[in-house]
């Protein structure tokens, strides 16, 4: 029988001539342990006395061993216990000190059925190999029941062990895999554990140390590495899909033209929504860089979501519909909060054809700021022109309409300037000037087209020619507003104009400058 130790500190055996304490009187003190149930079979076992030195002196022992057993109703099961009833000597007498518990054992148990057991340990493998989980990979482990393994049912710990076998692939390194056999004693726990019936509920399995058998290694790239998946990538994943499947339904993001209609749609997105809603938005458009693998965000972009989220309704209370910027750049916008006082930045990236979001950096309000901005109008901005205005691009030979404010005037585009992409040099058609001048200052000409041909430059009326002959009373776009004439001859795509003023000498005008009255 099992020797019971009190404490760690040195403790030497000692015989005492002093009277015992009776094997009626141990019974007794058994009894009262275990009162309360049905009175087990008791069984008197060895004695031992010991001494032990604390608090400056030395103390004296007897301890009267037994073990217990009681058998169940239902079954041919039995709990067996082993402990001892320890006495102190005090003087001459022996005074009842403690009980000390040995290892409880179950007897007459069936062994458990080991096609459940093993679709229990398939169905909780995260369970199983706790400390290695995230370096198995996919293949799914080869579980097997030890043949001949003795099962132990464990009464006090609430299991039943046994030994496993596994063979399962994991990386050992960044560029190696291993393939190797295990053995694992494995504790299956149920309550209440003799019952049959009960359900396996908890799984621990240690790997014995010293009976690993290497079947293979193999190194591959660490790219190759890198995209092999873990059982806990594999689960991280499903749970990540999950998640985003369980969000609520909304619309896909429009395409974006510009990283500043980016912002405003997922500001509008918050503010307009609850949370689940709202996360929904954000799914939608996040780069894809905010992804480690498949639908888990990477840890930090994890965060803000969370954190904005959880902070939504004080992002609603404390910012206007259309806040006001504290500082934009490409890629990145400040909005202000109603007062000033905070403010959120997002930042954006290009891809496939639009914008994408890649970070919302928050700082939620406390609830006293929220009381004060809350029902405020508070520092807001005027609803945001977000078109985008098309970008044009120009080539030399182009004919260009100028603008001025007394009219448009026809020009060819003769050069354009290496240090500025939206920098020309242009000529008027009427020869009247050269100058440069910037993108924005004109448009595509409606009126005039370049025709080559036979090696040289023509200039070709779009306008039909006929629409304006000699005699008509017409208007010149110029430089000093609309004057009015009269064509008094044609020449191609000019004519020379009589001025209805007088004092003004006649002058040759562009067709395209014309209109009639």
């Amino acid at each position: 029988m099992k020797k019971f130790i009190l404490s760690a500190v040195l403790i030497m055996t000692w015989v005492f001539t002093y009277a015992q304490p009776s094997n009626g009187a141990v019974i007794q003190k058994i009894k009262e342990r275990y009162s309360g149930g049905k009175t087990p079979v008791i069984k008197i076992g060895k004695t031992s006395s010991t001494k032990e030195f604390k608090r400056g002196k030395w103390h004296y022992y007897y301890w009267h061993h037994y073990t217990v057993t009681a058998k169940a109703k239902k079954n041919n099961t039995a709990i067996k216990q082993g402990g001892a009833v320890v006495y102190e000597k005090v003087g001459n007498r022996y005074i009842f000190s403690s009980y000390a518990t040995g290892e409880t054992k179950l007897s007459g148990m069936k062994n458990p059925d080991k096609t459940k057991v093993l679709k229990y340990l398939n169905a909780h493998l995260k369970e199983f190999f706790i400390s290695t989980y995230a370096s198995i990979l996919l293949e799914k482990p080869q579980i097997s029941i030890v043949p001949g393994t003795k099962y132990k049912w464990k009464a006090a710990e609430g299991c039943v062990s046994f030994m496993t076998k596994v063979i399962y692939k994991r990386k050992v390194s960044y560029t190696q895999v291993e393939t190797a056999e295990h053995f694992f004693e494995t504790c299956l726990f149920r309550n209440p554990l003799p019952d049959d019936n009960a359900a396996w509920n908890r799984v621990l399995a240690d790997e014995i140390e010293g009976k690993k058998r290497i079947i293979s290694k193999k190194s591959y790239s660490s790219r190759e590495i890198n995209a092999m998946k873990s059982l806990q990538e594999i689960e991280e994943e499903n749970q990540a899909s999950a998640a985003i499947k369980n969000l609520p339904y909304v619309v896909d993001a429009p395409v974006f033209k510009s990283d500043k209609q980016l912002f405003y749609y997922i500001h509008d997105k918050l503010m307009a929504n609850p949370p689940q809603e709202a996360k929904a938005h954000l799914y939608k458009v996040l780069a894809k860089s905010s992804f480690q693998s498949g639908s888990i965000l990477k840890n930090y972009v994890q965060d803000w979501v969370d954190k904005l989220i959880n902070n939504l309704k004080s992002y609603q209370y404390t910012f206007c519909q259309y806040p006001k910027v504290k500082d934009e750049q490409l890629g990145m916008i400040y909005f202000y909060n109603k007062d000033k006082s905070r403010f959120v930045r997002m930042t954006a990236e290009e891809e496939s054809g639009t914008w994408q979001l890649t970070v919302i950096e928050y700082f939620p309000a406390n609830q006293s700021e929220i009381n004060r901005l809350w029902k405020t109008v508070g520092n807001c901005a005027e609803k945001p022109d977000l078109e985008v205005k098309t970008k044009m691009t120009y080539k030399i030979g182009d004919i260009v309409d100028v603008h001025y404010s007394n009219g448009d005037f026809a020009a060819e585009i003769k050069k354009k300037d290496t240090n500025f992409d939206n920098r020309y040099y242009i000529t008027f058609l009427d020869n009247s000037r050269s100058q440069w001048m910037n993108d924005d200052q004109f448009s595509p000409s409606k009126a005039k087209r370049i025709d080559k041909k036979m090696g040289s430059i023509q200039q070709t009326e779009v306008k039909k020619e006929t629409s304006f002959k000699i005699g008509d009373h017409v208007g010149v776009k110029t430089r000093s507003g609309i004057m009015n004439g009269r064509i008094i001859k044609r020449s191609g795509s000019k004519a020379l104009i009589k001025w209805d003023k007088p004092g003004y000498q006649d002058m040759w005008a562009s067709i395209s400058n014309l209109i009639k009255i």
